[in-house]
């Protein structure tokens, strides 16, 4: 190196340098390439492709067909034709290995378990299929469909509980919050199916059932043998007697397989009908066409061939009517096919406003079905953003907080629910009492009628009805149930409604219920009727404790103080037998026993109307006392304000249905509550039962008039060549009279004014002044008992009268400077207390000079 002179650059030093060519570098940058991601999961994806295509690959020739064709062999004989999934399996892993795609495994975990144990339940199912030749694969031949794989499955203990466990745990991991939604409502159904089983004793007549199966097949199996024997011995005599011809074997079989013959039977034939009329008690034969409701004689299981099965008591000779009086309702009518569809759009119509719910339950009544919402989950998440292995960014949500979705989150949506369903108007129950759902009722677009036979048919009547005193039928609910009442337990029932709700369809129902229940010994009817047609078809029947339906207004008074004597007569006989109710002096009497009284009132506004004073004091007297004496009252108004159901008559009338009225102002008005308002008419109703939180939704039981007729023509005296009870025709005109006088003076302004001499509270007023020389109007409320207005009219009539002088300052009372015009015809009292002022001592007034 020279002096001063720069060493050289290590670039110049490069390209000094002699340049050398490596020959492997291609062949590792191929290898490189052919090991990335991307072509592994080229390679796993055309292995799964060319597993698929295996037994088409002797036509493509790149292999030998000896080699191919034992390959193929093998391989159905060892999983069959499972490898259809397994490679179609293997070319999606290919492609999501090459699309780098691989952290949708940890991203859906429970997805990818619960289809490989579906996969894996799946072959041992199909284990046992084999396979039969095809053109698709010509190689397949009679091989099991799963192989030796599925046989392996299913040919141990072990193996196949392995099987069954993966079967079953398939759907649960992959929907773990369903799955446990539906096992605990399919415990809670087994439950209660085991405890109805337990309390309806089903077992028991279950096994009472099997005994008296077994003893009749044994019987049938011993006149076998007999007849048997008897044909035997038959064969015998014929062979040493071939002349004679003995059919008494024949006659014996005929008889065992048909019965013994019936002449009653005989003249009946098969395509004639019984039809019930409603003008007479007989049964005519008719064609089907001229009635509603008719009795096939072929129909065995039809309980309207049904008959009383005889009198109450062995010394009446009233018989019950038979429920062929009642028409059947429609056992196939239409149903509502659309209610999964409709549950569908209730959860689209949740989830789009962000509520978590879901319809767990549906229930299908006569009007309405009402689908049970469970609440999901309200969950807060936050977005959280992080880096994989290869450096791009993954963004997921993690989850905070986990609450119950709020019940005013569901209510709140009334408006939105209806507007998707297509509904005019629809009910939320929040929340269903006894079940942990929210009850939405959505009227159907089919409705039904609920007959009156319906409810006494059913198997809750008949499983009830001997421990119902004067049972009362009252419809069907949103599960179809028969649903009724025991008056006893109500005690009084209220029924108020608009106009054409179906009051007095539920009135008609209610009596012609007793009806079928009751002979005029059990019980009596007091119906009041203003509108003068609603019960006049009960005119005629002997249940009546008058002689009369009461329609005139000026008799209603009357009628309910006649009721209110009769409930202190029973007092009285309760207290001379030493008992506290009509069950007790029925079970002691030696006598005939007492009936039960049930008084039905169809307008109770126009009676508040004429006499809100008095029918209130007698109703409220009735409903506080008449319990005990088997006496109950039923009311029913169309006007439901408060200056009809008053605040006393509500307080004792604690069981009431309200029909759909106009306001929520009379559903408060009625129950207490909201809900009335949004009823449909025409039968829907609100019960509320005595003690019950909230009311229950019923459809109302509907009876024709041609029912009504043929359960009064039945009751005719003269079917039965019985005795009529006695009416209380005389106790009823006493007490009319009474009532009569009673609203003449309330007329005439005579009994509650205070404006007349001869009113006695006028007369007491006037000895209370000569008593004690002066008066004021807080005197006499404190000295007679009587009210503000009354005391003023009476301090106004004396000083018009001349007793008292004109008002003085306030709070001072009036002197008395004379006794008037007036005279008391009352004698002279020894324990009024002598005047203590000497003035009047001396100069008493003139009334009093005689005395």
């Amino acid at each position: 190196m020279k002096h001063g002179t720069r060493p050289g650059t290590p670039t110049e030093q490069r390209k000094s340098e002699t340049t050398v060519y490596d020959i492997s570098a291609p062949f590792v940058a191929l290898l490189k390439l052919l090991c990335t991601r991307a072509a592994m999961g080229i390679y796993i994806m055309l292995l799964g492709v060319l597993t698929l295509i295996l037994p088409r690959l002797q036509d493509i020739y790149l292999v030998s067909q000896t080699q191919l064709y034992e390959l193929q062999l093998t391989l159905f004989q060892k999983v069959g034709f499972l490898f259809i999934p397994v490679a179609v399996l293997i070319a999606i892993v290919g492609i999501v290995v090459t699309l780098r795609r691989l952290y949708l495994v940890g991203r859906y975990p429970r997805q990818i378990l619960s289809a490989t144990l579906f996969l894996f339940f799946l072959t041992g199912l199909v284990a046992e299929q084999i396979i039969t030749p095809n053109n698709l694969y010509p190689k397949a031949e009679t091989y099991l469909l799963a192989g030796d794989l599925g046989n392996i499955l299913r040919s141990g203990l072990l193996t196949n509980a392995i099987w069954i466990i993966a079967g079953l745990t398939c759907v649960p991991i992959l929907s773990p919050r369903r799955t446990r939604m539906i096992a605990k409502l399919v415990g809670e159904n087994a439950l209660r199916s085991v405890r109805y089983l337990i309390e309806s004793r089903t077992f028991p007549k279950l096994f009472s059932f099997g005994i008296l199966i077994l003893k009749r097949s044994f019987e049938v199996c011993l006149q076998l043998c007999r007849r048997v024997t008897a044909r035997l011995s038959s064969t015998q005599n014929t062979a040493a007697h071939p002349s004679q011809e003995n059919t008494s074997a024949e006659v014996d079989e005929i008889t065992l397989l048909a019965g013994p013959r019936t002449d009653s039977l005989v003249k009946i034939e098969p395509s004639e009908k019984f039809v019930i009329s409603s003008e007479t008690n007989s049964c005519s034969k008719e064609d089907v066409g001229q009635t509603s409701f008719v009795a096939e004689l072929d129909s065995i299981d039809d309980p309207i061939t049904e008959t009383p099965s005889g009198p109450v008591s062995a010394d009446s000779s009233w018989l019950l009517p038979p429920l062929a009086l009642l028409r059947p309702g429609d056992k196939h009518a239409a149903t509502n096919q659309g209610n999964d569809d409709r549950a569908q759009i209730i959860e689209q119509t949740l989830a789009s406003h962000g509520v978590d719910a879901t319809v767990s339950e549906i229930n299908e009544g006569p009007a309405i079905t009402q689908f049970g919402i469970t609440p999901g989950w309200d969950v807060k998440t936050r977005r959280l953003t992080t880096k994989d292995k290869n450096g791009e960014i993954q963004t997921y949500e993690e989850e905070i907080s986990r609450s119950r979705v709020r019940v005013k989150a569901i209510t709140a949506l009334q408006n939105d629910l209806a507007l998707a369903l297509a509904t005019p108007e629809i009910r939320i129950e929040a929340p269903v009492p006894g079940k942990p759902i929210i009850g939405l009722e959505v009227p159907n677009s089919n409705t039904r009628l609920v007959m009156l036979r319906d409810v006494l048919d059913s198997q809750e009547w008949q499983r009830s009805k001997n421990q119902t005193t004067l049972g009362v039928p009252l419809g069907a609910d949103i599960s179809g149930r028969a649903m009724f009442a025991d008056l006893t337990k109500m005690p009084h029932l209220l029924i108020a409604g608009a106009t054409g709700s179906g009051k007095s369809v539920c009135l008609n129902a209610i009596i012609s219920g007793l009806l079928m229940q009751h002979t005029p010994e059990t019980l009596r009817l007091v119906l009041i009727d203003p509108k003068r047609v609603e019960m006049t078809a009960y005119a005629s029947v002997p249940h009546l404790a008058f002689s009369e339906i009461i329609t005139d207004l000026d008799r209603v008074l009357g009628t309910l103080q006649a009721v209110a004597n009769e409930m202190d007569a029973r007092y009285r006989k309760f207290q001379a037998l030493g008992v506290r109710n009509i069950e007790g002096y029925n079970e002691k009497t030696t006598g005939d026993p007492l009936p039960y009284w049930v008084v039905v009132i169809d307008e109770l506004a126009d009676l508040m109307m004429t006499a809100p004073d008095q029918v209130q004091r007698l109703l409220v007297r009735l409903a506080q006392l008449a319990r005990a004496t088997g006496i109950h009252v039923i009311v029913a108004t169309q006007r439901p304000s408060v200056d009809v159901i008053t605040g006393l008559i509500k307080a004792n009338f604690p069981t009431r249905i309200a029909f759909a009225v106009s306001s929520i102002v009379d559903s408060r008005t009625i129950i207490d509550g909201a809900g009335a308002e949004k009823l449909l008419g025409r039968g829907d109703m609100l019960y509320v039962p005595p003690g019950a939180d909230k009311p229950r939704r019923i459809q109302g039981v509907f009876v024709s008039d041609n029912e009504i007729a043929s359960v009064t023509d039945y009751w005719l005296a003269e079917n039965f060549g019985a005795e009529v009870p006695e009416k209380h025709d005389h106790a009823l005109e006493e007490a009319v009279q009474q009532a009569v006088e009673e609203l003449s003076l309330i007329d005439s302004g005579s009994d509650d004014s205070g404006q007349s001499p001869d009113d006695p509270q006028y007369k007491k007023a006037l000895i209370l002044g000569a008593e004690t020389g002066q008066l004021s109007t807080s005197m006499l409320q404190r000295k007679l008992g009587i009210g503000y207005p009354r005391a003023a009219r009476l301090m106004d009539q004396l000083e018009e009268n001349g007793v008292v002088g004109p008002p003085g300052p306030a709070g001072k009372p009036r002197q008395v400077i004379s006794m008037g015009s007036a005279e008391t015809e009352d004698p002279p009292r020894s324990d009024v207390p002598k005047m203590t002022n000497m003035n009047r001592l001396n100069n008493p007034p003139k009334q009093f000079d005689s005395d």
